[in-house]
Formats: C-alpha cells, sequence, structure tokens
C-alpha cells in the first residue's frame, strides 16, 4: 500500500486513528497499574502534536566505503580505497609514506 509520499507502508503499523483510539480508552482495565512507573503516572497521548509528523518504515541495509585521498610532496593528489602505509606517486615516481591526518 503506497503512502502519502509514493512509499508501500507495512500492512502491520497501527494507524494514526486506531493510535488515537487508544489513547482515549485507556489502560487496559485488566492491567490497571500498566499506566503507573513506580509512584508517578505517565501523561496520556489527548492529541497528536501539532507540527510533528512520525512515519515508520523498514530498514534497509547500504554498503559504504571509505576513500582515501593521498598527496604527494610534488603536489599530486590521488585517491586509494584501502588504506595504505606506502604507495608510490603517479607524477614523481617517488615512494611515500601516508599520513592520515585527524579530522
Amino acid at each position: 500500500m503506497a503512502g502519502p509520499y509514493g512509499v508501500d507502508e507495512p500492512d502491520e503499523l497501527i494507524s494514526p486513528a486506531q493510535l488515537m483510539k487508544l489513547a482515549a480508552t485507556g489502560p487496559d482495565p485488566a492491567n490497571a497499574d500498566d499506566h503507573v512507573l513506580g509512584s508517578a503516572p505517565v501523561p496520556r497521548i489527548t492529541r497528536m502534536p501539532q507540527g510533528v509528523e512520525v512515519r515508520e518504515q523498514r530498514l534497509g541495509h547500504a554498503v559504504g566505503q571509505w576513500i582515501l585521498q593521498v598527496r604527494c610532496d610534488c603536489g599530486r593528489r590521488w585517491f586509494e580505497v584501502e588504506q595504505v602505509t606506502t604507495a608510490r606517486c603517479p607524477r614523481c615516481g617517488g615512494m611515500v609514506l601516508v599520513e592520515v591526518e585527524d579530522r
């Protein structure tokens, strides 16, 4: 089922109408102590806050890769996809020791 943003919404999520109905009815009388934590009562939700939108969706998976920019003393820059301690400069041919700067 496509939601307002064109994203498929899972069927098992509770709708705002169901949430408001649950908030209006209060705790289950069989478990009347469920609404109390310690000695302080938990505030009930009486209405949805203005300007706040909560969207639930499934969490996807992504793979990232760090890219290391290397700069030789001669000024040539290039990129390495793996962390290296030494490299050969493509411009001057010199062997360089790679030091990674802290952010």
